[in-house]
């Protein structure tokens, strides 16, 4: 059994409890997570079980359910559920689905709480066709029904089509997005608009959230604000790392140009490697003629970093007011270097980058499932820049 220790609400450390995980048939898994119910009131201590929802995760590529046992423990922790986890399948393996189920409880001694069911999946084969109405089988009546998809969504995947209309609410992860993941961010755009009721999120717009607070103090002194209509030039760096992806640098980049009211130059944007070049037009207050803004998302690779993760963001301006320069650059040990250039002012900081955890994203988007408005923005400038541009080709 493992032990996991967390800090209470009362600021005392509490004991989670997590028994081996243990293969049983499909058709018994009621029975079975009913006998571990029963087995945590043993020796005349009672335990009171709690469930808020039901959460399917779908592992990443490579990934055992088995490694997220410290995420799902941190999730159940806040939002008592019931798990369902699912590994990747092999397409060419025979058909077989393996299930395994065990459960998380909290206490120390006393009053036991069981905080989450877990059941994992392992299809192989065909089988995989099979796990629809299986988990929706096992979905906690009258309950919300979230999935988060870890891995590469696949839109037309049978598993994915056959839940996404009963999800109240669907979380990506973009950090792991194989394909470009400016195309999976507007394709996620217009799931949006299939599904109007659906919440959607992703971990990684969560991530970038230190990097977009750097750049909105920069404008918070009311000196700066004319320059807000004068940036030229934007450079968003990012890390590649192993196996890394510009979706973190993209979303920043749709968030700047959808908060601005920035709109997209027909046809501009050009995919060179890892590099990526997009221009934008922005109508002056007052001006009956419009400028144009480059965006450039380069590769400026950091030792401590996370694949993916955003190392610099740099915005130039130009104009009839002097040049003036804004940049956040990522330092090494989890700081960033921030810098500002103005005609009133030259300063220098260095502030902590505090990136949330995988986990307190997910119970945040938990807490309070919402749409988004500067999510959504982004995602539908995403999606007019790519439809812009194959309409050029």
């Amino acid at each position: 059994m493992t032990i996991l220790r967390s800090m209470s609400e009362s600021n005392t450390m509490a004991e989670m409890f997590h028994p081996p995980p243990h293969v049983v048939p499909l058709k018994k898994v009621e029975d079975e997570l009913s006998a571990l119910r029963t087995s945590a009131s043993a020796d005349n201590v009672p335990s009171l079980r709690a469930c808020t929802l039901t959460l399917v995760v779908l592992c990443d590529k490579n990934e055992d359910p088995a490694d997220l046992e410290a995420l799902v423990a941190q999730i159940v922790e806040s939002h008592p559920a019931r798990v369902i986890l699912i590994a990747q399948h092999d397409p060419e393996a025979g058909a077989w689905l393996e299930t395994r189920v065990s459960s998380y409880l909290s206490g120390n001694g006393g009053l036991r709480r069981l905080l989450g069911e877990e059941i994992m999946f392992y299809p192989r084969g065909t089988q995989y066709d099979s796990l629809p109405s299986a988990i929706l089988g096992l979905r906690v009546s009258g309950l919300p029904f979230i999935l988060y998809w870890r891995g590469q969504p696949d839109l037309d995947d049978h598993l994915f089509r056959a839940l996404v209309q009963e999800c109240d609410q669907i979380l990506f992860d973009s950090q792991h997005f194989t394909a470009r993941a400016e195309r999976i961010n507007n394709t996620i755009a217009r799931l949006r608009l299939n599904f109007p009721n659906v919440s959607f999120g992703d971990v990684n717009w969560q991530r970038i959230r230190p990097w977009r607070e750097f750049v909105a103090q920069f404008f918070d002194d009311p000196a700066n604000l004319a320059y807000l209509d004068k940036i030229t030039r934007v450079a968003i760096d990012f890390s590649v790392g192993f196996g890394g992806n510009q979706s973190a640098a993209i979303l920043m980049m749709a968030w700047l140009a959808s908060s601005l009211g920035w709109r997209v130059v027909h046809g501009s944007y050009q995919r060179d490697g890892l590099k990526r070049v997009a221009r934008f037009e922005q109508k002056q207050y007052g001006a009956a003629s419009r400028h144009e803004i480059e965006v450039i998302i380069n590769v400026l690779e950091q030792e401590d970093c996370m694949p993916g993760e955003l190392t610099g963001v740099r915005i130039e301006t130009s104009d009839d007011l002097p040049e003036a320069i804004f940049q956040a650059k990522r330092a090494v040990g989890g700081f960033v270097d921030v810098r500002e250039l103005t005609l009133n002012r030259y300063s220098e900081r260095c502030l902590v980058l505090n990136i949330p955890q995988e986990s307190s994203v997910i119970t945040a988007e938990l807490d309070a499932p919402r749409r988004d408005r500067n999510y959504h923005r982004a995602l539908e400038l995403l999606d007019a820049l790519m439809s812009q541009n194959a309409e050029s080709r």
